[in-house]
């Protein structure tokens, strides 16, 4: 059963993707359960630029809490959480917090299709290298890292529940200054 709810995981990512084999299933089963291994560990260092071309990086933003969502354009479950990811961002509007979005797809892709939709992360497109970096092969996946850039979350995937999941995160990192 487990299976079968990897395979139309993945089918329903990746329209038009033909079923995906044994292997695949495995690889996307044991890169989720390295990504959940990161829980307590240091955020991986980066530097990457949003589409309004400003650059963050992990060092500028210690001492802020993040949040990091890693998602594409054509994932169901992707756009199916945008609307309530943007109300958790104006719920904690005026918290030290940051939101980033990195994402595969290029910079044309995700500006085509921001025109149709409004997501308020700070986009970071074009970064397929950072994605494998961190192991990421489901997406939704999310990082809530504090601080100290310690990952304090990890929830891979979305359902009704991922978004009071990571305001309730927020929340304990936030009750924790």
């Amino acid at each position: 059963m487990k299976k079968l709810l990897i395979a139309l995981m993945i089918s329903t990512s990746f329209p038009g993707m033909a079923q995906p084999t044994e292997e695949q299933i495995r690889q996307v089963e044991e890169a989720k359960k390295e990504v959940k291994k990161m829980k307590g560990t240091p955020f991986p260092e980066f530097e990457l630029t949003a589409l309004d071309g400003t650059t963050y990086s992990k060092e500028e933003l210690e001492g802020k809490i993040l949040l990091v969502n890693f998602w594409f354009t054509r994932c169901k479950p992707c756009i199916m959480e945008m609307p309530e990811m943007n109300e958790m961002v104006e719920m904690f509007e005026g918290e030290d917090i940051v939101y980033l979005a990195p994402t595969f797809d290029d910079e044309q892709v995700v500006e085509k299709f921001l025109s149709k939709r409004e997501f308020t992360y700070e986009i970071i497109p074009d970064v397929k290298d950072f994605c494998l970096e961190l192991n990421v092969r489901s997406y939704p996946t999310h990082f809530v890292v504090d601080k100290e850039g310690i990952i304090q979350k990890v929830i891979i995937g979305y359902s009704p529940m991922t978004v009071g999941a990571l305001r309730k995160s927020v929340r304990k990192l936030l009750k924790s200054e």
